[in-house]
């Protein structure tokens, strides 16, 4: 059998680039990457989500690399059922948790906490009822920041789109000394992290745990979370339905995530290889 993947790692995103409209695999993604990881290839997500909603996912695939988790926050090892890397919010990050509440009192607000299954939702609105439905985790309210135990890995801010749309830089200038970074990982979502903890922070160092070379590394997205990702990836791809700083950014691009987007690349990957072939 010709290993024609070995040495390369492909790392995708999941909403809007792995999974269908229905939050689901499609049997030609599934069967693409079991034949990817059949002939050589290693086989990992990068995702906003955490550890058990994650897992769901990672669970129906041959995943054979540790997964980027929390947007950046944490390397996880599902074969080991353990992190190998996390960064955790400076205290100056409940301080900014409160400023971004009181400034916006129509915002919603889930506080992911190291060791944590569950976020606490600090502040409940339709979007974060939104997102519960679809991460498939219980309310775990907390009444107040001083509640939430230390050690927070993320803070995600959910509201209407045009809502955070308008918020969204006045929430950055809010918290500009707090040593933090900001990604829009979907339309309805605005997520604080750990300063150095994007997508594409901990994919050098996913790399290097992996002993896999730069330009052996394929990385999908779709989002703004997903931007530092395919930059520093050796090939970076942006599905068709991409944001237009994806699109322009990517090495190239791929049919839409409702078109099976990772079986797409990965012939147009073996494609690629077979025309660099003597």
């Amino acid at each position: 059998m010709e290993l024609i993947f070995a040495g390369y790692l492909l790392v995708t995103d999941m909403d809007g680039t792995l999974l269908d409209k229905g939050k689901e695999i499609s049997r030609e993604n599934q069967e693409a990457i079991e034949r990817f990881v059949r002939l050589g290839g290693r086989f990992t997500v990068a995702t906003g989500r955490i550890v058990g909603p994650a897992g769901h996912f990672v669970r129906q695939l041959p995943v054979n690399a540790p997964a980027i988790l929390y947007n950046g926050a944490m390397i996880y090892d599902y074969g080991r059922a353990e992190p190998l890397h996390q960064t955790t919010l400076p205290k100056a990050g409940a301080e900014a948790l409160r400023d971004v509440l009181e400034a916006f009192p129509g915002i919603g607000a889930e506080v992911y906490v190291q060791g944590e299954p569950y976020p606490y939702t600090i502040r409940d609105n339709a979007m974060t009822a939104r997102h519960r439905s679809i991460e498939q985790f219980p309310l775990q309210a907390a009444r107040e920041v001083t509640d939430i135990p230390a050690n927070w890995l993320k803070i995600l801010f959910a509201w209407e789109p045009a809502e955070l749309d308008t918020a969204s830089e006045s929430m950055v200038e809010l918290t500009r000394h707090a040593g933090i970074e900001w990604v829009r990982s979907d339309d309805r979502y605005f997520e604080m992290l750990p300063q150095g903890a994007t997508k594409g922070d901990a994919l050098e160092l996913l790399l290097g745990l992996a002993g896999v070379k730069p330009g052996k590394c394929i990385a999908m997205g779709d989002h703004l979370n997903d931007l530092e990702m395919i930059r520093r990836a050796g090939i970076g791809v942006a599905v068709g339905n991409a944001h237009p700083l994806l699109l322009e950014a990517a090495d190239h691009v791929c049919k839409p995530h409702t078109e099976h987007a990772v079986a797409d690349v990965i012939d147009w990957l073996e494609q690629r290889i077979r025309a660099e072939q003597p």
